[in-house]
């Protein structure tokens, strides 16, 4: 079994990695081990020397050819590959996608003292840097290879890893390889309810039911409501790394009250979408939310994002 696991910068990748190696007997094949060394090398930062190659396919050419010729070499084995590209290059594998809100991210990397070049003064400090990165990665890889990797059509799996352990983020994985395999539908996007950002704001009476529903799920000792809850499909439009709530602001703020940490989520629009009536969804998006509408929002949740979408006014 391959899996070719690619995401954003501080979803928990190699930590994944590394469970899967120890508890699954997984062999580990990682680029960003590679880009570290490279960056030690020349003692330059990651973000550094991500800035230095830019322009330069040679060092990515390299890593491509090492990553093709370890998949050819080891197809018998249940391997990981951590890799941004290996989606791309390792046709036969199972692709997962992981991402993490920025927030969580920040604060992931800012604590980790494992990796000097990784250590930042502050979590602002560590946040800003992550977009950074995320931002100059991106647009290397458009130019070097002419795909998307924060294309959500590229991917069998998507996990947010903000609120849910190592385990379990294995189990779905394991979970939807076994219908994947199969050829049976399942659920490819999880999302959790405080990663996504509201388009407009809740009425009083709409809090209020919020709060009785939220109520109910904590009362159920079966967990079977919840259990429901958590099965519903969230309808979200994406815009670039950013979750965006279609519709069902009751029930992802219930869900984000009564503790729930994963949602299944169903991705109906990203920025090239149009809505039926003819709105393109950019400007949808920009005409119905405001960082005052989430301000509100995350009063009423008790928790701050950490960081507004550029693309939403004040």
């Amino acid at each position: 079994m391959f899996i070719s696991l690619s995401g954003q910068l501080g979803s928990g990748k190699s930590t994944l990695c590394l469970y899967l190696k120890n508890h699954k007997n997984f062999e580990i094949f990682s680029t960003g081990t590679i880009h570290r060394k490279l960056a030690n090398e020349r003692k330059l930062s990651t973000l550094e020397f991500n800035k230095l190659i830019t322009g330069d396919r040679s060092f990515d050419l390299l890593i491509d050819e090492e990553m093709k010729k370890f998949a050819a070499e080891n197809a018998d084995t249940d391997t990981v590959f951590d890799s941004r590209m290996a989606w791309h290059f390792v046709k036969d594998s199972f692709k997962v996608f992981l991402l993490v809100s920025p927030k969580v991210a920040a604060e992931r990397v800012f604590f980790n003292r494992v990796l000097q070049e990784e250590k930042y003064a502050t979590k602002e400090d560590a946040l800003k840097e992550l977009i950074g990165r995320r931002e100059i990665e991106n647009v290397r890889f458009k130019e070097f290879y002419n795909v998307d990797c924060n294309d959500y059509k590229n991917y069998d799996l998507f996990i947010d890893t903000s609120r849910i352990s190592t385990e379990e983020i294995a189990d779905i994985i394991f979970c939807a390889y076994e219908y994947h395999s199969c050829g049976k539908p399942y659920k490819k996007c999880f999302i959790s309810p405080q990663n996504i950002y509201p388009i407009g704001r809740l009425s009083p009476e709409e809090i209020k039911q919020a709060q009785r529903l939220a109520e109910v799920i904590n009362n159920d000792p079966t967990g079977g409501y919840l259990s429901g809850l958590s099965s519903q499909e969230v309808p979200l439009i994406k815009i670039k790394n950013q979750f965006f709530l279609h519709d069902g602001l009751v029930s992802v703020m219930a869900a984000v009250k009564a503790g729930v940490d994963i949602m299944r989520a169903d991705i109906v629009y990203d920025e090239s979408g149009i809505l039926p009536d003819g709105t393109a969804v950019l400007d949808y998006v920009r005409t119905n939310t405001t960082v005052k509408d989430i301000k509100a929002w995350e009063k009423e949740k008790g928790f701050v994002f950490g960081y507004y979408p550029e693309i939403i006014a004040e």
